[in-house]
């Protein structure tokens, strides 16, 4: 007999394919085995259904909700985060892998360190051109104000986000109402706001990778305001001064503008390929005269 679960894994997906079959028992193979995986299927057309069903009916850990309309994506991960009711939780999405330690040594972790919300490991970005590592997992530890320039000076790709937490931090830190580009950054800001984020040294998680412009062509096809398709991460800024306290925000006020205007070259490289040489040359020479100076930090904040 499993002992009562103490871990959520929620999986929010849409058209997950044969893929998620991999990843499903990536994580049903893992060496700590007590734990509820939700599934919430976003009105695929493909045969994820059928597929998730079949595992539901065999593993009692499974629980598979078929939404009755599209949430979008941001409002399926908000989903299946508002379902779970154990101490600890984690996203996982159908198309990553996990080492069998995964949820134990990042739990283990968390059980040591009741200061951190957070713990994640080391992550490999899988992709049609090979592996890589991804950027985004360092620890992020000290006072609140600190832990967020530092998590903007280099976000990469957010890795951190597929990280274990404490549910209840998790929950209080993703409102309604944030489904723009970048949604992930702004739950990551709010919840180092709650508390530190811990890294384990292994690669314990590989992520499927995306083509470079992924998300700018998701973009194009999604996004009517002219405006938010050249400055893709302005909706997120705006958000963040909204939600994060006036002594965070203006620390790290200056590093937003920075990724905004990263993600504005990104996207005319998309749009205009004939620009990339000198968008490349525009993007080095900011990086080498770091035009966005950030004020020294303080302190204040858990």
């Amino acid at each position: 007999m499993r002992p009562e679960p103490d871990v959520t894994i929620g999986m929010p997906v849409r058209n997950g394919g044969q893929e998620i079959r991999v990843a499903l028992d990536s994580l049903l193979g893992q060496s700590k085995g007590d734990f509820r995986l939700i599934i919430s299927d976003n009105q695929s057309t493909d045969d994820t259904v059928a597929i998730c069903a079949d595992y539901a009916a065999r593993d009692s850990r499974v629980t598979l909700v078929q939404q009755p309309e599209n949430r979008g994506i941001c409002g399926n991960f908000r989903y299946v985060l508002m379902a779970a009711t154990t101490p600890f939780f984690m996203w996982a999405c159908h198309d990553d892998l996990w080492a069998p330690d995964f949820i134990a040594a990042n739990h283990a972790q968390l059980m040591a360190h009741p200061q951190a919300i957070a713990s994640g490991s080391k992550v490999t970005m899988i992709g049609p051109e090979g592996s890589r590592p991804s950027g985004g997992t360092e620890a992020l530890r000290g006072p609140a104000t600190a832990r967020l320039v530092e998590f903007f000076r280099n976000p990469g790709e957010a890795s951190r986000f597929y990280s274990l937490y404490r549910t209840a931090a998790l929950q209080r830190s993703f409102p309604e109402g944030i489904d723009v580009f970048g949604y992930d950054w702004i739950v990551l800001a709010l919840t180092l706001m709650e508390g530190e984020y811990l890294e384990l040294p292994e690669v314990l998680l590989k992520r499927g990778d995306h083509p470079a412009d992924h998300y700018h062509r998701s973009l194009v096809r999604g996004q009517r305001r002219r405006l938010y398709r050249a400055l893709p991460h302005l909706p997120m800024a705006l958000t963040l001064r909204r939600l994060l306290p006036p002594e965070q925000w203006r620390a790290v006020r200056r590093l937003v503008l920075r990724r905004n205007m990263i993600e504005a070259l990104m996207y005319a490289r998309y749009r205009f390929p004939a620009l990339s040489p000198a968008l490349r040359r525009l993007a080095a020479l900011e990086k080498k005269k770091n035009f966005w100076p950030v004020p020294p930090t303080h302190g204040a904040g858990a």
